[in-house]
């Protein structure tokens, strides 16, 4: 089995359901209900014209109020991004459609419902599988790095197809949401429900820009100008500027390492 089967069987995988070796470039269709209505994996999609704000503060929210894992995300072509929670244990599609809706309710309330979907529902069980190759463009779908995902803001998709290898070791990243901080979620996020602080300092993984060292100079940003067509360019821009702080080069390498062939 590749590794990045391996990885998304781990992560978005429920039994009676094998993903196929190698995935298909036109993708597969995950169904995300089993017969006896259980949830392994949840996904809430935000539409291009949301933008990126609205999937950061989820992510951030997530992590920060709820203390749950940080989800993955993926670019979907003309469907935005997806944001992907994973469950070490399932829950029934009710607890699972409260669970998203309470998301929505807290992190997303400013975004208009229209450009939301939650996946699954009473109606709607399957969502595509990333990495795939949209018909008919040539464009790709894939997993990104949440830290560079305001790179993505404009074009939510890759112009190439993703190294498995890559999307693998960006998926090895990520953690299941266990049976006890799961229900603890939800206590929080039911109606009447906990306001939760969030804890101070930055969230490993979704926060670009380094803490604030006292006594420092205040950061001015980059210098790598303006005009870039794709992410790409510009994180390759960044990884090769030597005015750049070695954090800014290496994060842009990272981010640049699940979409080329090692």
């Amino acid at each position: 089995m590749h590794s990045l089967i391996a990885e998304l069987q781990r992560l978005f995988g429920r039994p009676g359901q094998d993903l196929p070796d190698p995935l298909p470039e036109a993708g597969f269709a995950l169904d995300l209900v089993s017969p006896d209505a259980r949830v392994w994996t949840m996904v809430i999609g935000i539409a291009p014209a949301a933008g990126w704000a609205p999937v950061a503060a989820l992510c951030e929210g997530v992590v920060n109020e709820l203390g749950l894992p940080a989800p993955a995300v993926s670019v979907a072509g003309s469907a935005g991004f997806r944001v992907w929670f994973s469950l070490a244990d399932p829950v029934p599609l009710e607890r699972a459609e409260a669970f998203l809706a309470g998301l929505q309710a807290r992190f997303l309330a400013e975004v208009p419902a229209a450009l939301v979907s939650l996946l699954p529902s009473a109606t709607a069980r399957l969502v595509p599988l990333a990495p795939a190759q949209a018909a008919g463009d040539g464009r790709w779908t894939a997993f990104i790095d949440p830290a560079m995902g305001c790179m993505f803001a404009d074009e939510t998709w890759l112009d190439m197809a993703p190294s498995p290898e890559r999307q693998a070791d960006l998926l090895a990243g990520f953690k299941s949401i266990g049976a006890a901080d799961f229900g603890r979620a939800m206590t929080v996020l039911e109606p009447g429900g906990p306001v939760v602080p969030a804890p101070i300092g930055p969230v490993a993984g979704l926060v670009m820009e380094p803490p604030a060292v006292p006594g420092s100079a205040p950061h001015i940003g980059l210098a790598v100008g303006s005009g870039f067509v794709d992410p790409k360019s510009f994180l390759m821009a960044v990884m090769n500027d030597p005015g750049a702080s070695a954090d800014h080069r290496i994060e842009a390498a990272k981010a640049l390492l699940p979409y080329f062939e090692g």
